[in-house]
């Protein structure tokens, strides 16, 4: 259901074909390390087994590419920059666009089609548009999860995305100070209104350590505010702010790759643990939902076992 206008609208939100659990990964205010948080988690993700997509929601300043050691320096032009957008949903496969792979998971971005340094500039509702169309147009096979990477705010392409596309799923960034925290709770409100669950929170920036002695300082100070929306939610991730991998992934080396036994890397892996756990309770509540005759047969085996072994 979707208000608009003042009018209530019944809309058929459209699940993805091949994608078990489509994800957001989102925020209110820019600059919380949301797209490092998104790279991390989707290789968390890929590092259990499971099949992972990522794509780069952020048109305007798509980070994803880089972050992943992909960069296209010169401008495109031409038919090289000719974004997908009028497509129809239902592609032959030999038309899709191929998804490049990248310590296990499958990405696609707005910057594969444009130079680092070349600006997009699409209307917002054009925004939108495009990026529900690279979901429909990227061939990405059978995937277990696939990770959208929102721009920050509460604009487009969220809102597009949450009135027409199935989302099983927000993953809410934020950073310890208040200020964030009110923009995070703007975007919690977002979704609880489009009616799609937000999983928890990763809290990015959480205190810095120190290089040289390993020592863990609070650099922004944490919220004395009480924000009973944001406080109930699980928090999936507590990530320190170190150099060393701020370094790494601006070379094209998540830090859950290149240094995989430091206290960052080992809270990404924690988090995609706990994001998985979190996902697969989701799945069993929406099946014994669907299927309660066999929760009940379950429920009466369980129930015999216990009687036998009395």
């Amino acid at each position: 259901m979707y208000k608009g206008s003042g009018v209530v609208q019944h809309i058929q939100r459209t699940r993805l074909e091949q994608v078990d659990t489509l994800l957001v990964v989102g925020s209110g205010k820019g600059g919380v390390g949301k797209s490092t948080v998104s790279v991390n988690l989707a290789v968390a993700l890929a590092q259990q087994g499971l099949r992972v997509g990522l794509l780069d929601g952020d048109a305007y300043g798509p980070s994803i590419p880089m972050m992943l050691g992909v960069r296209k320096r010169a401008a495109s032009k031409g038919s090289e920059a000719v974004l997908p957008l009028a497509e129809r949903k239902e592609l032959p496969r030999e038309k899709k666009l191929q998804p490049l792979v990248r310590y296990g998971v499958k990405i696609m971005s707005v910057g594969f089609f444009i130079g680092e340094e070349q600006a997009v500039a699409p209307m917002p509702d054009v925004l939108g548009m495009l990026i529900r169309q690279l979901l429909y147009s990227v061939d990405w096979g059978d995937l277990d999860y696939l990770l959208i990477d929102l721009p920050p705010g509460t604009s487009e392409p969220q809102a597009t995305l949450c009135r027409e596309i199935h989302l099983d799923g927000a993953i809410l960034v934020t950073t310890p100070q208040d200020i964030a925290r009110i923009d995070t709770a703007k975007a919690l409100a977002m979704f609880q209104q489009s009616s799609v669950p937000v999983l928890g929170i990763m809290q990015n920036m959480d205190g810095f350590l120190c290089p040289h002695c390993g020592g863990h300082v609070d650099i922004f100070p944490q919220s004395q505010e009480v924000r009973s929306v944001l406080d109930v939610l699980p928090v999936l991730g507590r990530i320190p702010l170190d150099p060393a991998a701020v370094v790494s992934g601006d070379k094209g080396h998540p830090v859950i790759i290149s240094l995989p036994d430091s206290p960052v890397a080992q809270a990404f892996v924690l988090a995609g643990q706990q994001l998985a756990s979190l996902i697969q309770q989701q799945h069993h509540q929406i099946s014994s939902s669907q299927n309660p005759a066999a929760v009940s047969e379950d429920a009466l085996e369980g129930k015999t076992e216990h009687d036998r072994e009395g």
